[in-house]
């Protein structure tokens, strides 16, 4: 049995994560510099929502926080999970091997971090 059918709602979320997997592949390929902070990915994903939704380029942090749904901005960890997806799938969109080095080490940091709490 399909997940679909299960689950009537599994459809529109695929087409959601599709849809941000082509808005996030566009901002990696035209600004390199997304490809190596998460913060310029998700300013850049930020904005193009919003003109697209409401052909605006500029509002607040605070309007954009509070509305991001209204402007069909998705959340952060869905931006950042997609990059990551992408990056595996695709490697020249990938971070420089500082950036890499660096996560790469973050990532054992947050390990020991999880494991002496």
């Amino acid at each position: 049995m399909k997940y679909s059918a299960l689950f009537p709602f599994w459809e529109d979320k695929m087409k959601t994560l599709k849809t941000i997997e082509k808005r996030v592949t566009e901002i990696l390929t035209e600004y390199p510099e997304a490809r190596n902070d998460d913060m310029r990915l998700y300013l850049l994903v930020s904005q193009s929502c919003i003109y697209e939704t409401h052909g605006i380029g500029t509002v607040t942090f605070e309007d954009v926080m509070t509305n991001y749904k209204g402007y069909g901005i998705p959340c952060f960890e869905s931006i950042r999970r997609t990059r990551q997806k992408i990056q595996a799938k695709r490697p020249e969109l990938g971070c420089s091997p500082e950036v890499r080095r660096a996560r790469h080490k973050m990532e054992r940091i947050y390990a020991d971090y999880e494991k002496n709490d």
